[in-house]
C-alpha cells in the first residue's frame, strides 16, 4: 500500500488519530471554519500586513532595527514550529542552520558576482541540503537521542568553520561593502520572510502532507502500519524547516555585518526559538509569533543582565508548562468559552438562589 493514499482525502488537520491529543478547533489548524469568520479574518490580516509594511514610515530608526530581529527571530521561531511542534522531533542543532545560511551567503558574495536575492536562495538551498544529508542519519533516532544528536552535529560544525581557513577561522569573515543594505530594506526582507515562512507553515500544515506529519508525531507505528513513510515525512519537514530558518540566518548576516563561528553556531539559537514556540503555543500559527514577540521583549528589558534573563525565561517557561500547556495563544484562544461557561454557572446560581 502506498503512503501517499494511506489516508482518506475527507480528514482534516483536525481529525483526531490514534494516540494524539485532543486538540481545540482552530488552535491547530488557526483558520475559522464559517464564512463570515473567514471574511473578518481576511480583513484583520489585511489591516495588520498593511501596517507591517508601512512601518519605515512611521517608525524611528531605532525601532526599525529592533524590528528586524525581531522579524528573525520570529521567522526562526515559526521554522522550528514546524519540525518540532508539527513534526514533534525536538531539534537543539538548528542553530547549524542559522550558521550555515548566514556563512553561505556571505561566501558567495565575497567570491562570486551574484546578486544578494540570488545569494540569498543559494544560502537557503544549501542549508536545506545540509539539513537533508544531517537528517538521514539523525531522523533514524528518537526522543532525546535525536534532540542530542541534532546539538552535536551543530558542534561539530562549528568546531569545522573554526579551523576553516577559507571562512576566516575563528576570526570570522565581514559582509562585502558592496552588499551592505539599508535598514529599511533589511525591514522589508525580514516582514516578507515572517509573511512567507507563516504562509509557507500554513499551507504546509493544513495539506494532505500536513496530516500525514502530525499523524508520524502522534504515533509513528500506527502512521506505519497506515502505510505512512514516516522518515519521509520527517525528512521533508526537517528540510523545509531548514531551509526556512537558512533564509533567515542570510538576513542575520546583513545585520551583524560579521561573522565569527562562535555566534553563528550557537545553540542561543534554538534555545530561543523553543522559548518561543512552548511559551508562545506549539503546534499553532499564532504562538510562535506572540512566544517570539514577548522573548524579545524581555531580552531588551534585561540588557545587561543576562543571568536575570535566563533566570525569568526559566520561570516564565516553567509557568507556561504548569498553568498553561497550549500556550499563551491557547490560554486566549479557551478564554472566551471559560467565560461563557462561567457566566452560565454565574446565572444558574442566581436563579437558583432567586427560586429559594
Amino acid at each position: 500500500m502506498s503512503g501517499e493514499e494511506a489516508i482518506p482525502a475527507h480528514e482534516s488537520p483536525g481529525t483526531p488519530v490514534r494516540g494524539r491529543r485532543p486538540v481545540l478547533p482552530g488552535i491547530a489548524s488557526g483558520v475559522p471554519g464559517t464564512p463570515a469568520a473567514r471574511a473578518r479574518l481576511a480583513v484583520v490580516v489585511a489591516v495588520v500586513l498593511a501596517a507591517l509594511f508601512a512601518g519605515p514610515q512611521y517608525l524611528s530608526v531605532g525601532n526599525v532595527v529592533l524590528a528586524i530581529t525581531l522579524f528573525n527571530l520570529m521567522a526562526m521561531a515559526q521554522a522550528w514550529n514546524l519540525i518540532g511542534g508539527y513534526g514533534g522531533q525536538f531539534s537543539l542543532g538548528h542553530g547549524l542552520f542559522v550558521g550555515a545560511g548566514g556563512y553561505t551567503m556571505v561566501l558567495v558574495l565575497l567570491h562570486t558576482g551574484v546578486p544578494v536575492a540570488a545569494a540569498i536562495l543559494i544560502a537557503g538551498a544549501v542549508t536545506a541540503g545540509i539539513g537533508a544529508l544531517a537528517g538521514i542519519p539523525l531522523l533514524r533516532l528518537r526522543g532525546v537521542y535525536f534532540s542530542v544528536g541534532t546539538l552535536g552535529v551543530m558542534i561539530a560544525a562549528q568546531a569545522w568553520v573554526i579551523n576553516w581557513e577559507w571562512a576566516g577561522r575563528t576570526a570570522g569573515i565581514y559582509l562585502p561593502s558592496d552588499a551592505v543594505l539599508g535598514f529599511s530594506t533589511q525591514y522589508y526582507m525580514g516582514a516578507a520572510l515572517v509573511v512567507g515562512t507563516t504562509a509557507i507553515a500554513v499551507v504546509t500544515v493544513r495539506s494532505r502532507y500536513g496530516l500525514r506529519l502530525m499523524a508520524v508525531r502522534d504515533d509513528e507505528n500506527a502512521a506505519q502500519e497506515l502505510g505512512v513513510n514516516g522518515f519521509r515525512v520527517k525528512l521533508t519537514a526537517f528540510a523545509i524547516s531548514a531551509f526556512l530558518v537558512g533564509l533567515s540566518g542570510a538576513l542575520n548576516a546583513f545585520e551583524q555585518l560579521n561573522l565569527e563561528p562562535y555566534s553563528a553556531f550557537n545553540i542561543f539559537w534554538a534555545v530561543n526559538m523553543i522559548l518561543a514556540c512552548v511559551i508562545g503555543g506549539m503546534s499553532t500559527f499564532v504562538g510562535p509569533l506572540i512566544g517570539a514577540a514577548l522573548i524579545f521583549e524581555l531580552q531588551q528589558q534585561l540588557q545587561g543582565y543576562q543571568d536575570l534573563t535566563a533566570l525569568i525565561e526559566g520561570a516564565i517557561l516553567l509557568a507556561v508548562i504548569r498553568f498553561a500547556p497550549d500556550g499563551i495563544w491557547g490560554l486566549l484562544y479557551a478564554l472566551p468559552k471559560s467565560l461563557r461557561v462561567l457566566l452560565r454557572r454565574l446565572r444558574q446560581q442566581d436563579r437558583a438562589a432567586t427560586g429559594a
